[in-house]
């Protein structure tokens, strides 16, 4: 757990240079430690995307950790039923071009669970238990609309998340691919 105070709030339209940075950390497009973003051109549209609510990476589904003001984490969610339709909207309006891949694409998440997507942290902040306080946060969020399951999925390259993820109860599930990323889907059910 981090020594300083970290407190968790809505995301504003505000945010969204931040927010882009972490979607696009989760795509392996973005590298906290570097200049600035693989494709910079997908970045701006990810930003101007993130001010809207009527598509899937928008800020109304985002929350930030902050510590001593600045920020620090961040994780979407959002109820599994939106997902298909914002999906397909979000790709038709900035990545026209990955059409094709996408639809190829197997399901992340869909109807009767809450979903877990985008969680980063930057790397100033990390392993002081901002990471646990999203995912905790997240989990919460989706209990208190009444869901009884919680979806996510990790990268296979990465198993400290699924560790992470299965510190918490999730359960590992099939394996999912995912605009060509292999995943692995766990889920946590409410009991």
């Amino acid at each position: 757990m981090t020594n300083r105070p970290a407190i968790i709030r809505d995301a504003q339209a505000s945010d969204s240079p931040f927010l882009a940075q972490c979607i696009l950390a989760g795509f392996h497009l973005y590298d906290f430690e570097s200049e600035g973003p693989k494709d910079k051109k997908l970045y701006l549209l990810l930003n101007e995307c993130i001010k809207r609510e009527d598509l899937l990476y928008t800020f109304k589904f985002a929350r930030i950790a902050e510590v001593d003001g600045a920020a620090a984490g961040a994780l979407l969610s959002y109820p599994g039923e939106l997902y298909r339709g914002l999906r397909h909207k979000t790709f038709v309006e900035l990545w026209p071009d990955l059409l094709r891949l996408d639809a190829e694409s197997e399901q992340e998440t869909g109807p009767g669970e809450f979903y877990l997507d985008s969680l980063a942290v930057a790397p100033a902040f990390r392993h002081q238990g901002i990471g646990r306080l999203l995912i905790e946060d997240g989990i919460r969020k989706g209990i208190d609309l009444g869901y009884k399951q919680i979806g996510l999925v990790a990268d296979v390259t990465m198993p400290h998340l699924i560790r992470l993820y299965s510190s918490y109860g999730f359960v590992p599930e099939e394996r999912r691919k995912v605009l060509g990323i292999d995943f692995q889907r766990m889920v946590y059910t409410v009991r």
